[in-house]
């Protein structure tokens, strides 16, 4: 499973300056098969600063795969695009 990209990353106002909701359509490589999957991400930062991340990937993607992976693999690659300052 490895995570190639995410499309149409859109930012969604919440009005908290701390926590910052995304969603997305992520395009992954599962099994020699890409898959789209429609995922939404909240960042959260904390007062000592450090991020909190939470991943969640719409059901009607239908995904047959374990799922822990595939979160794991979107948390890592969402972290990254942040640390780059690719989010919107």
């Amino acid at each position: 499973m490895k995570v190639l990209e995410l499309q149409s990353v859109r930012r969604e106002d919440f009005g908290l300056y701390y926590r910052k909701n995304y969603t997305a359509i992520a395009v992954m490589e599962i099994v020699s098969k890409i898959v789209r999957a429609p995922v939404s991400f909240v960042i959260e930062t904390s007062p000592l600063g450090t991020k909190q991340l939470d991943v969640e990937v719409s059901k009607e993607a239908n995904i047959n795969y374990p799922m822990l992976p595939i979160l794991t693999g979107l948390k890592t690659f969402i972290m990254a695009m942040e640390k780059q300052g690719a989010l919107p």
